[in-house]
């Protein structure tokens, strides 16, 4: 969040701070969300391979399963920036179900040839079913916003084949009638897809979990598939506490979308509130009504918070913009 000290005041999370600087802090595989998400339930991406992140997600928004290749192809806004093209979602767009079917019945028509008939689950998530499983490797949405699309593009044997896919794409929906009407309304157009997610639907290993909490299509998905009850993150952490014993993992990502965004004044309200959100939890773990907390940071950590971290007082709390990652691709 390079802007943070650029806000009106210092950022005091107290809470926060003196749990990250007293938990043990463990090297945790995965750098992102899904790599993070998918790993705690046993799927890994194959070296040069995807997270089947699409076949995934497809169920969770509402799709039977099957075993075939399925791929994500999400609709963005392309923003010239001097010698580049930005890429960023459309979920600020006001993109309605009825206009991504438009846009979506046009690429059917398109690529009829191909065979390839893309299914609308979402205005923001489509997806795409493939005979054969392609060497392709592509790079999750999350990671390419605000950045450079050409720096992410898809790589594999048939990388090149794809990039021609994505262009054709952008030329066909420049001149579709939608985006003129959208340009008319004041609205931003739909500039083409990003694809993402490509694969199978993985073996997914018994998690013991008794319970998920979260309301992104991805955990539904995975709430599905291993058929574990799912519910949405109570406004209260406390609420939580009703069934103790039971091991719970709850999917807390409101703070991602003020980092993609880079919204400094969005990350300190949102933070915040998983400050106070967090803070009954503590309190359990404390008055040992909870044996411990771990947080999953999705960058390469994890803290661990029982009883006998939280009593190690001599551990110095750092100011929460000290323990901040820095990106370093443009």
């Amino acid at each position: 969040m390079p802007a943070l000290a650029h806000t009106n005041e210092p950022l005091r999370l107290d809470l926060l701070e003196r749990l990250l600087a007293r938990g043990r802090q463990l090297e945790h595989p995965g750098r992102d969300l899904e790599s993070v998400l998918l790993g705690l339930f046993g799927i890994t991406a194959e070296e040069g391979g995807n997270l089947p992140t699409a076949a995934i997600r497809r169920i969770g928004d509402g799709a039977p399963a099957n075993d075939r290749y399925w791929l994500q192809l999400t609709p963005v806004y392309l923003r010239p920036d001097q010698d580049r093209l930005l890429l960023f979602d459309t979920e600020d767009l006001e993109l309605t179900l009825e206009e991504a079917q438009e846009l979506a019945d046009l690429f059917n028509s398109h690529f009829a040839e191909e065979g390839w008939q893309v299914e609308v689950r979402h205005p923001h998530r489509w997806y795409l079913s493939l005979n054969s499983s392609p060497h392709l490797r592509t790079r999750e949405l999350a990671e390419v916003f605000g950045r450079n699309m050409d720096l992410f593009l898809p790589e594999g044997e048939e990388g090149i084949r794809w990039h021609g896919v994505l262009n054709e794409i952008q030329m066909l929906f420049y001149t579709a009638d939608l985006n003129a009407r959208r340009d008319q309304a004041g609205k931003g157009p739909v500039s083409g897809l990003w694809l993402s997610g490509g694969g199978r639907l993985a073996q997914i290993s018994a998690t013991g979990l008794a319970g998920l909490y979260g309301d992104s299509s991805l955990l539904r998905g995975l709430a599905r598939v291993t058929e574990t009850p799912l519910e949405r993150t109570p406004a209260r952490a406390d609420a939580l506490l009703d069934e103790p014993g039971e091991e719970l993992l709850v999917c807390y990502d409101r703070l991602q979308r003020p980092v993609l965004c880079a919204d400094p004044y969005a990350w300190r309200e949102q933070v915040g509130q998983f400050e106070a959100w967090l803070e009954p939890l503590v309190d359990a773990v404390r008055a040992k009504r909870l044996d411990s907390i771990r947080l999953y940071t999705c960058n390469g950590h994890s803290y661990h918070l029982d009883r006998g971290a939280l009593r190690r007082f001599w551990k110095r709390p750092r100011p929460i913009a000290a323990w901040l990652d820095r990106n370093q691709i443009p």
